[in-house]
């Protein structure tokens, strides 16, 4: 069963957010569910990483969500979560006890912090330390954090709310949601006197900086804006990523870049739409060709259809062949 998208909503148990234009999606009709796992457990919502996931390879998104086949973690993605957790339990410390910590506890809690994930993970799907060994990734997350504490902490307004999760459905009696966790929810006084919300997510890369260009096209700051916004009455005024750029093949030592974004009523809308017709797309590839068919291979050109940065690329009938 589909439903027809007549406007949208956050969860049945919370109050309406922000009523949307009903001809936004009139045309897509979005499944009431979203297909079943391998384990038999219904999928139940969607999220930033998942749409692009899909919009990317849609044989790669089945493996993952369809078939459950987890790739080991990466040393940049368990370095990257190490230092959101220090960055985190920072601000918490701030919200809980009207202070900040000093830096040398949250170096102290960060490196707790990797030694007890680091056990957790090699027991579950294992670490893949490739361009750096452990104790050279630990040092970096270190510098991570002073750079973050020195360059990055002093722009950004004060913490209101830490990793909280945001969640909201297309329409009514869907049986599936649109969710995503807002690294750090903060306010600042604008020139004006204004109070200025704003949504910041930390990152820890190995490349280039994301850009100018690239944030306003980024599907994270739509997704986080477009939850704030339907939640109302005081949605975010615009998104930050706060960015520490990491010694590797782009750079010899660490440098950090902050950039923000904003998105227009129509840009927010335009993003439950793309979210929509990627629900439909997704249900009606599981009824036509099952969990165990492929469904469709990502661009041979793409940087994610290669052996380097894609887990399946072995196995795929478009990566390495039959």
């Amino acid at each position: 069963m589909a439903l027809t998208m007549p406007g949208a909503g956050v969860h049945d148990d919370v109050p309406d957010g922000r009523a949307l234009a009903s001809q936004l999606a009139a045309r897509i009709p979005i499944p009431t569910q979203l297909p079943v796992r391998h384990d038999g457990r219904r999928l139940t919502h969607l999220s930033k990483s998942s749409y692009e996931l899909w919009c990317t390879c849609r044989e790669a998104w089945r493996r993952r969500y369809i078939l459950g086949e987890r790739e080991p973690t990466s040393a940049a993605m368990f370095l990257g979560s190490r230092v959101d957790d220090a960055v985190s339990d920072y601000y918490r410390h701030i919200l809980e006890h009207g202070e900040p910590s000093p830096l040398d506890e949250v170096i102290h809690g960060y490196r707790n912090g990797w030694s007890e994930r680091l056990e957790e993970e090699q027991q579950d799907r294992g670490v893949v330390f490739d361009e750096f060994d452990e104790p050279t990734m630990l040092k970096i997350g270190v510098d991570a954090i002073k750079a973050t504490f020195e360059r990055l902490v002093p722009q950004l307004g004060m913490p209101v709310a830490v990793q909280r999760r945001v969640a909201f459905k297309l329409a009514p009696g869907l049986e599936w949601w649109i969710e995503g966790y807002l690294d750090l929810e903060a306010q600042s006084v604008a020139l004006d006197g204004e109070i200025v919300d704003e949504i910041v997510d930390y990152k820890v890369k190995g490349g280039d900086a994301i850009s100018k260009d690239k944030a306003d096209r980024d599907p994270q700051p739509s997704v986080y804006l477009t939850g704030r916004w339907l939640e109302g009455p005081r949605p975010a005024d615009r998104f930050a990523f706060a960015q520490v750029l990491r010694p590797g093949r782009k750079r010899k030592s660490t440098s950090t870049s902050l950039v923000r974004t904003q998105r227009t009523v129509g840009q927010m809308r335009a993003t439950l739409a793309r979210f929509a017709l990627a629900a439909s797309e997704i249900a009606a590839c599981y009824d036509q060709f099952g969990p165990d068919r492929p469904w469709g291979l990502a661009d041979p050109t793409s940087w994610k259809c290669s052996e380097r940065y894609c887990s399946y690329w072995a196995g795929c009938p478009g990566g390495a062949g039959l």
